[in-house]
Formats: structure tokens, sequence, C-alpha cells
């Protein structure tokens, strides 16, 4: 079983609050406490996730296929948990959307446990929290602390088209219009760094392209507007991401060969003749960078002849190093606000 983090510690260390019937485990991390919450035979554990790499490592340490829920919203249960255990999350829309989404399904007197870093912000929920019912703390410890929320009143059903924003943007004369949700990057908007690659893009693109970790699918609905022929696939890691790729796809008129949700490359198959990518450098409430640098290392394989890899990335990101490593080159094409657009060729 893999080491738990600070959060998932803390749980276990109070384990008297997860004697519970039915438990629902809301943006596990990346770690054993589920598969250890399943081995208590008398509680039966439910869990929803975004991330797909949190899924399919649930799958590999044990946990049925059949208890883990992976999309954008958490199905309707056939009975209602007792307890609901949520994980603290970096987007505090995202947290309000968690907490909109669950409460609703809990039991008449069931309850909330959050759980999360002291550093991540955890504290400021405490009060946050306030509104929904009684609130209380049961302990801090390892840098992290963990609330119990008892509703008071009975919360409004969840409808996720209150929680959707849409944008629209015009890059070189090509209209893109995006639909997006809570914790999806470009959520609302067009950010600078996307932009500014789009910019880049004013010829050349053909064949098979790649969007790596889409967020909203803007780069990719965008590239299919303004050269018509490609054949695109739009992939991320977050079910979030890809629920408001498929819209953002649909609002556009642009068919996909494929959205695929994959934890890093694991999923693709094929070759392309060009990969583009905002790529993420954050997962939960942490900075990460080891998913991009992985991307990188392993482009150049998925490239055909004369390939193009482009991504935009903030400056100060050590990106180019690892990209001439592999390609023996890296190409700085546009350079703004912070951000740096980079392309290396296959060969």
């Amino acid at each position: 079983m893999n080491v738990l983090t600070n959060p998932s510690q803390l749980l276990v260390k109070n384990s008297d609050v997860l004697e519970a019937e039915r438990i629902l485990v809301i943006q596990p991390e990346n770690d054993g406490f589920v598969p250890r919450l399943c081995q208590q035979g008398s509680v039966s554990v439910n869990v929803f996730t975004t991330s797909e790499a949190v899924r399919s490592r649930l799958v590999d340490l044990g946990v049925s296929d059949a208890c883990i829920a992976y999309g954008e919203c958490i199905p309707a249960p056939e009975e209602k948990p007792d307890t609901v255990i949520l994980y603290l999350q970096k987007s505090r829309e995202f947290m309000s959307y968690l907490l909109a989404m669950s409460l609703p399904l809990l039991t008449d007197n069931g309850r909330l446990l959050l759980v999360g870093e002291n550093g991540s912000g955890i504290k400021s929920w405490q009060k946050r929290l306030a509104a929904y019912g009684d609130v209380e703390k049961i302990d801090s410890a390892r840098h992290c602390s963990l609330y119990v929320l008892t509703p008071v009143d009975k919360p409004s059903p969840f409808v996720i088209n209150d929680w959707k924003a849409s944008f629209e943007e015009v890059v070189h004369d090509v209209c893109i219009m995006a639909e997006t949700l809570p914790g999806v990057f470009n959520h609302g908007r067009l950010d600078v760094g996307t932009r500014l690659l789009l910019e880049t893009m004013e010829a050349g693109f053909k064949g098979d392209v790649l969007d790596f970790g889409c967020g909203s699918g803007v780069v990719g609905a965008w590239l299919a507007k303004r050269f018509p022929g490609i054949r695109l696939s739009l992939l991320d890691n977050d079910a979030m991401a890809l629920a408001a790729t498929r819209e953002t796809c649909r609002i556009n008129d642009v068919d996909p060969v494929a959205v695929i949700a994959s934890n890093g490359l694991e999923s693709v198959r094929g070759r392309f003749n060009a990969i583009v990518s905002n790529p993420p450098f954050h997962e939960g409430v942490k900075t990460q960078y080891e998913t991009t640098e992985q991307f990188l290392k392993a482009s150049k394989s998925l490239l055909k002849p004369k390939g193009r890899l482009r991504i935009v990335a903030n400056s100060f990101l050590r990106y180019p190093p690892i990209i001439e490593t592999v390609f023996g080159h890296c190409h700085v094409l546009a350079k703004r606000d912070g951000f740096t657009v980079y392309e290396a060729i296959n060969g």
C-alpha cells in the first residue's frame, strides 16, 4: 500500500469519525486511503473523482471500478451516504461546486468531513462552511485540519447549468466560443498565455493534431476552425475539462476524432503531425510539474517525421532544457507578459 498523504493520515488518526454505514469520498488524493477505508468490512464506500490518474490508481490498488464515479457530476446513489469526506481543492469556486453537489446527497442526519493542509487555506473554510450548517473543528495535526459540517437546512437540488460560464474571443479573425466549468483552466475567460499561443498559429497545421491538457477545449476547437482539414484529438486528465471541451466543440460545430481521458499520455494511440498545449502545472492544491515534464520527454515519440510540438508556458518554467534534450533544439516563437511560446520539430 502506498504512503498516505498528510490529510489522509489525519483522517486515519481520527478513525472514530469514519465509523459510518455509507461513506462517499470526494476528490481523494492519489494514495492508499480509500483502499484502507474499504477494508473496514462494515462500511460501504463509494468514490467520486474528476481525475483519471486517481481513478486508474485506485483500480490498481484493488478498489472496484463499480465503486468509483469519474465525471463532472456525482451520480445519484441508490442509498444516500451518511458521511461525505471531501478533500480540499485549490479552486474556491470548484470547492463551492463540490459542496453544492454533495450536500443534497446526504441522509437527513448526515455529515460532511472536510480535510486539507493548513498552508492551502483550509482554515478559511471553517467560516464558509458555517453558511451550510453547524461546523466543528475535529483535529489539527501534520500541518492539516479536519472539520465536520452538519447541515441545518435542506440543501437546494444541484443544477449543473447554474455553474457553467461561457466566453467568446476572436484571434486571427477566427471567433471561438467556449463553455467552461469550475476548476477548469480558462473558466470564464481566455488567458494571456493561450491567446499568445493562438497568435503564433498563422499557418502550417494539417493532418492529425493533439491538444494535450485541453482544458475547456479552446486551443483545439480554434485550430479546427482555423484549419478545417485537421483531424483533432483532445486530451485531459480532468473530467470537468473534458465535459467543457465536448460542449466547446459542440457550440463551435467542431467534430473531433477523439476526446480522451488520460493520465498524461497513457491512453494515447497513434502519431500526430502536431501536438499543441498550454500544459498544466497544478494538481489539486499543489504545484506539480511531473506530468508536463513526462509529456515533453515522450512527445517526440508521438510525432510523425517533421511533426511539430508547440507549447506556451510561464517563462520562469524550465522547459527549454527538456525540449532541447529530447529534440536537439527549442525555438522561441513569441514572448509576452510572462509567457513564452516554444516549438520543436521532429527531425
